[in-house]
């Protein structure tokens, strides 16, 4: 798997090496220093401890909640936690893939809840739209990857997707729910991204610093900014 385009960053001998090999390198490289050891991204990998929390308040918040819709948030933004420190740990492209998972799994339920605000999917067919958007969004990543495409363009058209439903319920649907915490939503986002993209670049780069690093100011972020988006979610109605 590893005759493609992209390098193994872990050395020969250290303990994600051979996975590497044979299980694929991912198709990106933040700035941290892969370091020899079983957790090779400390700081992208600690970080996502970040999701864990607001997973934890946003479940206390909803525990009592008699809606689907919003019990599943915690167990969610919980996934996507887990599994992204998990990429991060080992720096390898099956628990890329999962890091993709986790991010699908809670990105595609908050844009099935926008597709039944629109009245564009029923409640008879809400599972069944979300299993099959999980699903495809996964084929679309390996494929990608198999291609050499960049497939972390796939969350940032999810979340175009997001915006434009969420405008499309007010909208259409004559919804009248504040904006305001949807608006604190999309300026930790962008913060976030600008963080991510300086990571990226390398135009803000502290490779061996050990809790300094862009991607995982993303990380702490954007859980910021998904406690928020929660929030939003939960004045709305789903009767």
């Amino acid at each position: 798997m590893n005759s493609l385009a992209y390098p193994n960053p872990h050395a020969l001998g250290c303990p994600w090496y051979e996975a590497g090999e044979r299980l694929g390198a991912p198709n990106i490289k933040w700035c941290e220093s892969t370091v020899c050891a079983w957790i090779s991204e400390p700081a992208n990998t600690w970080s996502n401890l970040a999701y864990v929390l607001v997973a934890m308040l946003v479940g206390w918040q909803c525990r009592r909640s008699p809606h689907a819709e919003l019990r599943w948030m915690a167990p969610a933004l919980c996934a996507m936690g887990l599994l992204s420190g998990v990429y991060h740990a080992s720096n390898i492209y099956l628990t890329q893939a999962l890091d993709f998972l986790g991010m699908f799994l809670f990105i595609f339920w908050l844009l099935v809840i926008n597709l039944r605000r629109n009245q564009w999917l029923s409640v008879r067919w809400q599972l069944g739209g979300y299993v099959m958007l999980v699903a495809l969004g996964m084929v679309l990543v390996h494929a990608m990857y198999l291609l050499q495409w960049r497939f972390q363009w796939l969350i940032a058209l999810a979340t175009l997707l997001l915006i434009a439903t969420e405008l499309s319920a007010r909208r259409f649907a004559n919804e009248h729910v504040p904006l305001r915490d949807y608006r604190l939503t999309l300026a930790l986002l962008a913060g976030a991204q600008a963080a991510s993209l300086a990571d990226l670049n390398r135009t803000a780069c502290e490779p061996t610093h050990p809790w300094l690093q862009g991607h995982a100011l993303w990380h702490v972020l954007s859980a910021l900014a998904l406690y928020f988006a929660v929030h939003h979610y939960r004045r709305l109605r789903y009767d």
